[in-house]
């Protein structure tokens, strides 16, 4: 897996990111693009994923995943998208790569604090 790591777009919020095989990836374009194909901005090195599998776009203040006609599929929270708004803890999966889309807010803090308890 590789990640196309450039200055940030201008307004898309600092706390975005993917978590995948424990590996944080954190958002930095508009347009975020995922696939098999090197150029892709994230690439994920998996036969059952496309080369231009889906996208992650930001518009309107929201996240939005888009499938590309990818053979395998995008799925969030297990059922199969198209396109789909995607929030704090959304698990998406591209074909059988599991993929984690996180937020670094108070609400996932609260939530964090009330499942696993506060750090000491």
């Amino acid at each position: 897996m590789k990640y196309d790591s450039q200055v940030r777009d201008p307004g898309i919020p600092k706390d975005a990111y993917l978590v995948i095989n424990n590996q944080v990836v954190p958002i930095l374009r508009r347009h975020t693009r995922i696939g098999r194909k090197l150029d892709n901005d994230l690439v994920i090195q998996d036969a059952m994923v496309s080369r231009e599998h889906a996208k992650i776009l930001f518009e309107d203040g929201q996240f939005t995943v888009y499938d590309l006609g990818s053979t395998g599929g995008t799925f969030l929270n297990t059922k199969k998208v198209d396109k789909a708004k995607i929030l704090n803890g959304d698990e998406l999966c591209f074909s059988n790569v599991l993929v984690t889309f996180m937020t670094n807010s108070p609400d996932m803090e609260r939530h964090a604090d009330k499942s696993t308890g506060r750090l000491a």
